[in-house]
């Protein structure tokens, strides 16, 4: 975060090998339950920023995917527009308009069956607002939720 702030030069995390090694922790953490992951990300792509946020995001917007996938989490990195695109999409329930302004709140959880703190969401938008970046919350393709992400593009 200090980094992020700091703006310093010449910061570059690539994205691919971050998301992979989430993905088989997730595999192992979730294999009870078959949910599937994909990462579609070019060799090379990176981002301008700590790899240590680069995971606190990635962790929690692929966990969260997880945790409410009926079977397949998908995360598709490019740069776009000079910036770092990302979408993560989940082939679950997805949210309502409201339930995804509601989210974003700190501490707002819509299933206190499903296990979580309430604070992922926030931690990912405080980073992602940090390093002047977006974050939205949409319908996936598959109708569960896409979390889409603007942030710097490493050169």
């Amino acid at each position: 975060r200090a980094a992020a702030l700091g703006g310093v030069l010449g910061m570059r995390t690539e994205v691919a090998p971050i998301a992979r090694d989430i993905v088989r922790t997730l595999q192992r953490i979730y294999r009870d339950r078959n949910v599937g992951f994909q990462v579609r990300c070019p060799d090379g792509l990176a981002f301008a920023g700590e790899s240590q946020d680069l995971e606190e995001i990635l962790g929690n917007l692929l966990d969260n995917g997880a945790k409410w996938a009926k079977s397949q989490v998908c995360v598709h990195a490019e740069p776009h527009s000079g910036r770092l695109h990302i979408l993560v999409d989940d082939d679950g329930p997805g949210l309502s308009e409201a339930e995804r302004q509601a989210v974003l709140k700190r501490g707002i959880r819509l299933d206190e069956k499903v296990a979580g703190s309430g604070l992922g969401l926030d931690i990912v938008a405080d980073l992602v607002d940090l390093y002047d970046g977006q974050l939205s919350l949409e319908r996936a393709p598959e109708g569960g939720l896409r979390v889409e992400l603007t942030l710097p593009l490493a050169k």
